[in-house]
């Protein structure tokens, strides 16, 4: 069923007797399908600003919930009821990302729509171009980049917020339908309990590394210095700020910053680099002593250019698999109406060109290869390892 139809505006909810029966609504719910909204264009500190939950019932009625997380809310009950349901989303990989870092929450299983069109082999991946296709709407594209942080929020990014999830039923029955008609329910099925896993982890910053930019790979030691203290302060201002910190400076700017200061030991901040004419003299103050604490640094203090990855023994073997299993992966693509990439990437299958198994057990070897891409290729991979004719 299409929940898209019109009805009154949604305002999120704010308060814990308003989130009970949302919370009874999900536990008896035949359908959950869900959507966050998080502010990390507009501020330093990213987080989940919005839940959106379009919830199809047993007698076929959908209804629609917005959910305030910046209210204050203790939402343990809702995650808790969520937990053993199977979620719908689109897109999943940064909504599990934001749930799990935020909430600490991690679903049972999900049906990921963006996912499930890619394995039916769709080109149009986007949520607008499937609410085209099966829904025959248009959605408002000028509220991707809103600050979903502000409150209250306007009418326009609640409409928003609802179409996020209200198409999701009607988009993933059909999307079902097409899987099971191609056989390839299974395949998604595999693809969505990888992606728990794999967002189930949060990441931890390297410090060591996380200054280390785009386009730092071959700066020397001097300039490393410079660049790992412009970072450090671009940071601290950014947080303090809590802005994004290419508010404060982009990448591009730290790098040219960094590489005149080396040029320029004694340079005055007034002659170098262009730098944006709004700051306040405060940022112009701490940027200079951030200079002047990266010039002063001894050179046995200096970081040391990355090691440049190890390159694997020659092997005369190696390109000629390489070519046999790219036309075969190429030609099931070809006959099964897919993108190649969507069988198995080109890193998947340089493993494969490595190792050379003799056996689909073997397999299980090559990072995020799951069962089902041997089922599909294993023979005609390991047919294309043993005939180099």
């Amino acid at each position: 069923m299409d929940a898209s139809t019109t009805s009154p505006l949604i305002q999120p909810i704010a308060t814990a007797e308003l989130l009970v029966p949302l919370i009874e609504a999900v536990r008896s719910a035949t359908e959950v399908c869900l959507d966050t909204e998080a502010d990390s264009l507009h501020h330093y500190h990213e987080k989940v600003c919005l839940l959106q939950f379009t919830l199809t019932a047993p007698d076929g009625g959908a209804s629609n919930f917005l959910v305030d997380t910046l209210a204050g809310l203790d939402l343990q009950p809702l995650f808790t009821t969520l937990k053993d349901k199977p979620l719908i989303l689109h897109g999943a990989d940064y909504d599990l990302r934001m749930l799990k870092g935020d909430f600490g929450f991690t679903p049972c299983s999900i049906f990921d729509t963006m996912l499930a069109a890619r394995i039916a082999g769709q080109t149009g991946l986007g949520l607008d171009a499937l609410v085209g296709r099966y829904a025959g709407r248009q959605l408002d594209h000028g509220a991707q980049k809103a600050d979903w942080s502000q409150r209250p929020l306007p009418p326009r990014l609640l409409s928003y917020a609802v179409e996020d999830t209200s198409h999701l039923p009607l988009i993933s029955g059909k999307l079902r339908e097409e899987l099971a008609a191609l056989g390839r329910t299974e395949w998604h099925r595999q693809q969505c309990a990888q992606l728990i896993e794999l967002c189930s982890v949060v990441r931890e910053r390297n410090p060591d590394e996380v200054w280390r930019v785009k386009g730092s790979f071959n700066l020397d030691g001097q300039r490393l210095a410079i660049l790992r203290e412009l970072w450090t302060w671009r940071d601290k201002e950014a947080s303090d700020w809590d802005r994004p910190p290419y508010m404060v400076f982009n990448n591009d700017k730290l790098l040219e910053l960094a590489d005149w200061a080396a040029k320029n030991p004694r340079g005055d901040l007034n002659q170098g680099p262009v730098l944006p004419k709004r700051w306040p003299p405060r940022r112009f103050r701490t940027l200079h002593e951030a200079l002047q604490k990266a010039r002063a640094l001894p050179e046995s203090e200096w970081p040391q250019p990355p090691p440049r990855p190890k390159r694997p023994p020659f092997n005369p073997h190696f390109a000629p698999r390489m070519t046999r299993l790219r036309a075969a992966r190429d030609a099931i693509a070809k006959e099964l109406k897919l993108d190649a990439s969507i069988l198995a990437p080109n890193a998947q299958l340089e493993t494969i060109a490595g190792l050379s198994p003799g056996q689909s057990e073997n397999f299980k070897a090559v990072e995020r290869w799951l069962p089902w891409q041997s089922d599909v290729l294993g023979r005609a991979l390991l047919a294309a390892l043993q005939n180099p004719s």
